[in-house]
């Protein structure tokens, strides 16, 4: 009850926290590539502190948001519904998602000398440009989940039928 099952205001079958995690997602792709720019023209200290804030930022919506909605929504239809477009694009996200998530986290432990010499990577530069990369291919499919989720018509996805009744990411 209450915010959790809270009409969306973008006007879809989905819910407040998945029109606000959609929003959250956008502004988490433009704030990692504002700190991509924020390195090109030399600002070191303002790219770390940028890349720091934006990785734990979606680390808070991975845990209270996204996973809260996977594990609802997906998980009781794997493997069996996995091959249709609904259960397998969330699922693809969530696949990425973790992997993108643990680089992040170690980037932004090296970065701030978290990590023991040993375990350092030298090519930190390439790390930061691959954790972009993948960023930006883990939001299109949060964009696309949110997509088939809410906007698609339900038969042409393999959508249960109570799927925009629960308001999730």
């Amino acid at each position: 009850a209450g915010l959790a099952t809270s009409p969306g205001f973008l006007g879809t079958r989905a819910g407040l926290f998945a029109d606000l995690n959609l929003l959250a997602e956008i502004l988490l792709l433009a704030g990692l590539s504002a700190g991509y720019f924020l390195v090109k023209r030399g600002n070191y200290a303002g790219h770390q502190y940028n890349q720091t804030v934006w990785v734990f930022f979606n680390i808070v919506l991975t845990i209270f948001i996204m996973e809260v909605a996977f594990n609802r929504q997906v998980v009781p239809g794997i493997p069996e519904k996995l091959l249709r477009t609904y259960y397998g694009v969330a699922t693809l996200h969530a696949l990425l998602g973790g992997p993108t998530i643990l680089l992040a986290v170690y980037i932004v432990l090296h970065r701030n000398n978290l990590i023991p010499k040993a375990l350092r990577w030298k090519k930190w530069k390439l790390l930061m440009q691959i954790a972009l990369a993948m960023y930006w291919v883990v939001g299109l499919f949060g964009i696309g989940t949110y997509y088939f989720w809410y906007l698609a018509p339900r038969e042409a996805t393999g959508a249960p039928e109570a799927a925009g009744a629960t308001p999730q990411a």
